[in-house]
């Protein structure tokens, strides 16, 4: 008969297996894309009506784009400066004072693409010590008009809050009110709203690129889940900020209803479902698996959820790689010839009676989407680019 101890062991690794066997599936998910999804392998679908490639040399490398359907304007988050500097990708040009700063504009959809008020960036005022400014994700509160920013500063990551003044169409202003810096928000990527004071906030990962370059790479490819959803009460004091859920490098985040949040868990190319409860921490419920990797989320009034995303994040890699290679040692700037993005674009729309209907891929028009958003009553979408030139607008 087989021994006590041969016995303990047998059961020892029955555990082990069973405890792994959904890590080794999620990632046999999001590593098989790697092969897949290669640029030459992917179709190209575009279910738009109508589309155009629009503010092209006026702004770029767009990761964030929020739509203000009330006013019929978008708030586009951009930085010039994320050739240089991306903390996330672990881009850390040594000479900071060549890095420029990225910008928020705003851009009124509606009007005529060369009126003076159709794009207009944010002047930001009151801003303390020196003006560092690298946004990801935005958010605004349009009751209070506060405007909630993600930004990778120089001196370290973020969330700065701001009040926005959008009366005058040429030159919204941003009024710096706080900054958020917080232990449990080391790596803020993405915001979701609660009220003008709360809201939740994704840091994508536990171990920071300038930190253990190795080390973060390795938390991605193995979808280790160092990322994390914060919840922070900006009305609590001192501001009450505390993890309420973990994910591998959480990324986008929405709220889809009163009891429902969506997290894109990137490195698992999929799109967690989480079940809000009353003091606002979260419990997973269920998860959309998604045939790229998801960055940003959106919602709309029908309930129905926006995925943009990476198809083939080595290809996005290569993209970094090169715009590094575009950087003038003279002064930082980076030759106009090398602002096209040439990593493919997957954008899909989920819906809990339709399931997931993909709306746009491309690796030959508009390269890395980061953002799907749009206005449902006047049928007009955007999608950002992390690395791209201008924007894309959308009509179904």
């Amino acid at each position: 008969m087989p021994s006590v101890r041969i016995l303990s062991q047998l059961a020892f690794a029955v555990v082990l297996i069973a405890w792994s066997l959904p890590w080794f599936q999620g990632r046999k998910h999001a590593l098989t894309l790697l092969a897949k999804n290669k640029p030459e392998n992917l179709p190209e679908i575009n279910t738009f009506s109508s589309y155009s490639h629009k503010l092209i040399n006026k702004v770029r490398n767009c990761e964030d784009g929020i739509i203000i359907e009330e006013d019929g304007f978008a708030i586009l988050s951009c930085d010039s400066g994320r050739d240089l500097w991306n903390t996330v990708m672990g881009t850390f040009y040594p000479q900071r004072s060549l890095i420029p700063n990225g910008k928020l504009w705003v851009y009124r959809y509606e009007e005529a693409d060369d009126s003076e008020s159709s794009l207009a960036p944010i002047e930001f005022v009151d801003y303390p010590g020196d003006f560092s400014f690298h946004p990801l994700g935005v958010e605004y509160h349009r009751k209070t008009g506060t405007l909630l920013v993600c930004n990778h500063h120089l001196a370290g990551s973020r969330v700065d809050v701001f009040t926005l003044d959008v009366s005058s169409k040429n030159t919204p202003v941003a009024k710096h009110t706080r900054t958020v810096l917080h232990p449990l928000i080391r790596t803020p990527n993405s915001i979701a709203l609660l009220s003008g004071t709360e809201f939740y906030v994704t840091n994508d990962h536990y171990i920071r690129r300038r930190d253990s370059p190795l080390g973060a790479l390795a938390e991605t490819y193995l979808g280790i889940p160092g990322g994390s959803v914060a919840y922070v009460n900006l009305a609590a004091e001192p501001v009450e900020v505390r993890t309420v859920a973990r994910a591998p490098f959480a990324n986008g985040v929405a709220v889809l209803n009163e009891s429902t949040v969506a997290v894109a868990a990137t490195s698992s190319a999929e799109v967690r479902l989480f079940d809000r409860l009353a003091d606002n921490s979260l419990v997973q419920t269920g998860a959309i698996l998604v045939p790229f990797l998801p960055d940003n989320l959106s919602t709309n009034k029908d309930g129905s959820l926006l995925i943009a995303g990476h198809p083939h994040p080595p290809t996005l890699d290569k993209l970094v790689k090169h715009r590094r290679t575009c950087i003038s040692e003279e002064d930082g700037t980076v030759a106009q010839e090398c602002w096209k993005s040439t990593s493919p674009t997957w954008v899909s729309r989920w819906t809990a009676e339709k399931g997931l209907e993909n709306l746009y891929v491309s690796s030959k028009e508009f390269g890395s989407g980061a953002t799907a958003a749009k206005d449902a009553d006047r049928n007009v979408g955007i999608i950002t680019g992390l690395y791209e030139n201008g924007i894309l607008v959308w009509k179904e």
